[in-house]
């Protein structure tokens, strides 16, 4: 079970990954590969093979914190940019995210440097949570968390019901509900380290809190990452339906190209052979504009001398024009 989240994260990390360098998606890209090393980290075994060799004084952990409060920044960010339709707004919930981060992780390395932390311990804030310094390491890091949880919740109650795909209300009230179920396992930890300071590891409530917390920990990440799936469903359906119309409408229109161009081959970009293998290159949308573009060209080059088209032809290419301009 505790492989779940980290797995579910890097399954969407590289399903996300054409986006990487998308100006509006990148965000979405760069918080799942943010929380997806995080939760790497926290697995026991990861966490206890990596931090010997970076010193042994629990530097993973801080490195795990500070990849988990930028991954919830950058989906913070991307969930404000997707959903909130005013720009002026926009750009100031944008600002306050980033104050938000930087005075959290300023604290959150405060709160580590002037803690004495000896030896690896993946549930270190709780060893040694009773120095000032774990002390705001740990509740700085938490407040920032449930407070991103707890925005995105809101930005999407608020937005969703206006939204007029189903998809998109159903993944982004996923979304929602998945942060909701995040903090509320932050809250379970919080719990968690009251509860063993009060009452010892043996406490009535300790086996009730650990149980929670891997269960919401999994339902958590699951919900987000279904909802990420959901929105962007529709958007790669609809790339996927007109990729395949313009690949069969470019095997179409290849013999009807090839009449045209044959006497002006100076208004073909590319020779003939070349041409022909443009129906198995990547985005046929792009190939089929060009044929489109190349056809029209030599049909009034030529004027009344180009060879007449069928009624065959003519319904084709118009065709072909109407699916580029409803794509455009």
């Amino acid at each position: 079970m505790e492989f779940v989240p980290a797995l579910t994260l890097w399954i969407l990390s590289a399903i996300r990954l054409p986006t990487m360098f998308d100006a509006k998606r990148g965000s979405v890209f760069r918080a799942t590969v943010l929380a997806a090393v995080a939760c790497t980290l926290y697995v026991p075994r990861i966490y206890l093979l990596i931090d010997p060799s970076l010193g042994g004084l629990n530097y993973a952990g801080l490195l795990l914190l500070l990849f988990l409060l930028c991954g919830f920044w950058q989906f913070r960010t991307a969930i404000v940019l997707a959903m909130v339709p005013n720009g002026e707004r926009r750009r100031r919930q944008v600002t306050v995210g980033r104050a938000a981060i930087a005075c959290a992780g300023a604290a959150v390395a405060v709160g580590f440097f002037t803690s004495r932390t000896n030896a690896s311990d993946q549930n270190f804030p709780l060893t040694y949570g009773n120095q000032p310094g774990m002390a705001v390491f740990l509740w700085s890091g938490s407040a920032f968390i449930i407070w991103v949880c707890f925005d995105i919740a809101r930005v999407c109650r608020h937005n969703v019901p206006q939204m007029r795909s189903r998809a998109f209300r159903a993944g982004f009230a996923l979304i929602g509900l998945g942060c909701l179920a995040f903090a509320l396992v932050l809250v379970d930890r919080l719990a968690y380290g009251a509860v063993l300071h009060n009452e010892g590891p043996h406490g009535a409530d300790i086996g009730a809190l650990d149980a929670f917390y891997s269960i919401g920990e999994t339902l958590a990440v699951l919900m987000v990452s279904l909802g990420l799936i959901i929105v962007r469903m529709p958007g790669q359906l609809h790339r996927e339906r007109l990729g395949f119309r313009s690949w069969i409408l470019l095997i179409k229109l290849f013999p009807l190209w090839r009449k045209q161009t044959a006497q002006r081959p100076d208004l073909v970009l590319e020779p003939p052979i070349r041409n022909a293998l443009n129906t198995f290159r990547r985005h046929p949308e792009t190939q089929l504009h060009r044929r489109v573009i190349e056809i029209r060209d030599c049909e009034m080059a030529r004027g009344h001398m180009a060879p007449a088209m069928t009624p065959r032809d003519l319904s084709l290419l118009e065709h072909a024009e109407d699916v580029l301009t409803r794509h455009a």
